[in-house]
């Protein structure tokens, strides 16, 4: 792995050799063509093959462009990177403005726009712990108190290192940063950016940081570090090691058992389910484009529009407003295993309804909700929406008023994201705010 390039990574690679087969398979069939003999639907799907191939080789080359021009100056690839964002930097870098490219960089990741990449971080129990520590670095950071936000971040990439590793944190010489077929992971990822980040800073320094030194830093010799640019590599790093963390968690820290080699028959049919899929992502990608494109939130008045509160059956069927309304009704009848079914999951493992139920028992079952009214519903882009809940509850005997804010992600079919209004999509919440119901 040290010795590859992100290109060659396993999941690249094997598409490669499904795409060069495909493109043999193409020249074939223009050949039997000649000869009259012709299948519509195989030739339609081959000929998508020149586009794909082209595709493959610059999203599989990218990342590696993007770390040789800029992991010396604190920014890696990662999996959760923008790709327009990367292929912007890369040509800039390529025009020999590296500078603009940082500009590009620094104001995505100290903007609202890494916004919803934060809640995955709750998806991961060692980052959900620091969770309300990240969301105040990231408060911080938006308000430019970036003396504030730069040493909790790198507390934060630290311990989480620290909680996976077992006892080792991210500035560790020893901590094997590395994850078989992962961007961040990867040897010219989180492994290189630790040992650039890791110098000695022995003399204390006025001067402005454009590296966050986690040892000038913390240890109070770097001075200078309070600026957007150091805070904007601390998020990208931060992102980075979620991905890593991902991989981790997937199974992938050491490479599978070597696969058994498929037969001719097999490739050939998992080429056309792979090419197939390529044509209906293409599809649906153009589809949700122009969904986002007619896009407007809505203008909703409570009372008039939608009811401050009542049944189910009160509120528009695919609505986040009546997915809200449906989790008060569970609340109250303790439907702990509805709710479960409700949240959103950042992780792709396979959900046990029963342990969920168990846990969501044990936040609310001390909890009796007595009523509710909606107070205000806000789009805020095609598959992410806000409902704010007042809330009337009994705790311990003693009744609590309280507002809550119900984030929801539109899911689509498969894991991919949805669009308001689409009949296969369902809208699920994020559950951090379940922990608040103890508190005033």
């Amino acid at each position: 792995m040290n010795n590859n390039k992100i290109r060659n990574n396993e999941s690249y690679s094997q598409l490669r050799e499904q795409i060069n087969a495909a493109d043999s398979v193409r020249k074939l069939a223009r050949i039997l063509s000649f000869f009259g003999i012709k299948n519509k639907n195989l030739n339609e799907v081959l000929d998508q093959v020149p586009d794909f191939k082209k595709q493959l080789e610059h999203l599989s080359s990218l990342p590696d462009e993007f770390n040789q021009y800029f992991s010396e100056l604190g920014w890696i690839a990662h999996e959760s990177m923008n790709t327009d964002l990367m292929e912007k930097a890369v040509d800039l870098a390529e025009s020999g403005d590296v500078s603009a490219a940082e500009d590009e960089l620094t104001e995505y990741f100290c903007s609202d726009k890494i916004d919803w990449l934060l809640h995955q971080f709750k998806g991961i129990p060692e980052f959900n712990i620091r969770f309300d520590l990240l969301k105040s670095a990231f408060e911080d950071t938006k308000s430019e108190r970036y003396h504030s936000c730069i040493p909790i971040l790198l507390m934060i990439i630290d311990g989480t290192v620290n909680d996976i590793d077992r006892n080792k944190g991210f500035f560790t010489e020893s901590t094997d940063l590395s994850a078989w077929d992962s961007i961040a992971g990867h040897s010219s990822g989180l492994s290189k950016i630790r040992d650039i980040l890791n110098q000695t800073r022995k003399k204390t320094t006025t001067e402005t940081l454009r590296l966050p030194y986690r040892n000038g830093i913390l240890h109070g010799r770097d001075l200078g570090y309070a600026n957007k640019v150091v805070a904007a590599k601390c998020w990208a790093i931060l992102i980075a090691i979620k991905d890593w963390v991902k991989a981790i968690k997937d199974g992938k820290k050491n490479p599978p058992p070597p696969k058994e080699k498929k037969s001719f028959r097999e490739e050939i049919k998992s080429l056309s389910e792979a090419l197939n899929e390529y044509s209906e992502s293409k599809k649906r990608n153009e589809e949700i484009s122009k969904q986002v494109e007619q896009w407007s939130p809505r203008s909703i008045q409570i009372g008039v529009d939608v009811p401050f509160s009542g049944e189910i059956s009160d509120f528009q069927e695919l609505t986040p407003e009546r997915e809200a309304v449906q989790f008060l009704h569970f609340w109250k009848t303790k439907n702990y295993g509805g709710i479960a079914k409700q949240i959103h999951r950042f992780s792709k493992k396979e959900l046990v309804i029963s342990t969920e139920a168990g846990k969501l028992r044990g936040i609310l079952s001390d909890k009796q909700l007595i009523d509710f009214s909606i107070k205000e519903i806000d789009d805020k882009s095609p598959a992410i929406s806000e409902v704010t809940i007042h809330l009337n509850y009994s705790l311990n005997l003693r009744v609590m008023s309280k507002d809550i804010t119900l984030r929801f992600i539109c899911q689509g079919k498969d894991g991919r994201v949805g669009i308001f209004g689409d009949p296969h999509s369902k809208w699920e919440f994020i559950d951090h705010v379940l922990y608040t119901l103890d508190f005033e």
